[in-house]
């Protein structure tokens, strides 16, 4: 159906504020912002921005719902190879490291939304859906990959492929969690006495995770 100019302008003025969010996001950091400065730097007035959006808040899930599509637009490229599916987990791990490395800002309103997950704010957010469709469908990916692994003899068949995606899902997160905030110099003082990059350390578990689940025969292989 074809968009009215009036409804062409009403989206490209909420993608304009989504962006400004972004970029103070770059600046500022996530807790430095306010409805004063969303405005500023989106050149439009305060009523016009609450008419778009309620609240920081609901611009940030509008982030991270737009950098969840973007993040699994590149697994669904990612899975696409003719790889085993051994290799096609590790392809998958090397596009999300890529994918922080690029967009930080990104994962920040990514760790941000998940420390809402028991907002009573978000049980009828349309917003919030959207970002919890998005994380299944990352699911979908991984337990595709696994999947295929697991046909074509390249990962152990003993496992559950959703419960060996929940567990590689959650391991990665935590893993480039520690990583990017070691590399942004907020994190515990313990990661201080081992020295390791976001790159090294994404390595090192995309490598540990695929011997672990590789099949006897596949690991002898290699």
């Amino acid at each position: 159906m074809k968009l009215t100019r009036k409804e062409r302008e009403r989206i490209a003025r909420r993608e304009l504020i989504i962006d400004a969010t972004e970029n103070l996001i770059d600046r500022l950091g996530i807790d430095n912002i306010t409805m004063d400065t969303i405005a500023t730097e989106a050149e439009v007035g305060k009523g016009t921005l609450y008419l778009h959006f309620k609240s920081k808040k609901s611009i940030y899930l509008a982030i991270s719902e737009r950098g969840s599509r973007l993040l699994n637009h590149a697994f669904g490229k990612a899975l696409l190879k003719e790889l085993p599916g051994l290799k096609l987990i590790e392809e998958l791990g090397r596009t999300y490291l890529k994918f922080v490395q690029e967009n930080p800002v990104y994962f920040t309103v990514f760790n941000y939304y998940e420390s809402l997950i028991n907002d009573d704010d978000l049980a009828q957010s349309e917003l919030a859906q959207r970002c919890e469709e998005s994380a299944r469908e990352a699911m979908t990916y991984i337990v595709r990959a696994l999947q295929i692994g697991m046909q074509d003899g390249s990962i152990n068949n003993k496992y559950d492929p959703h419960e060996l995606g929940i567990v590689i899902w959650g391991a990665s997160r935590g893993v480039i969690h520690m990583a990017f905030h070691k590399q942004k110099k907020h994190h515990m003082k313990i990661l201080d006495d081992v020295n390791f990059s976001l790159q090294s350390l994404v390595s090192n578990f995309i490598e540990l995770i695929g011997t672990g689940m590789a099949n006897d025969q596949q690991s002898k292989n290699n």
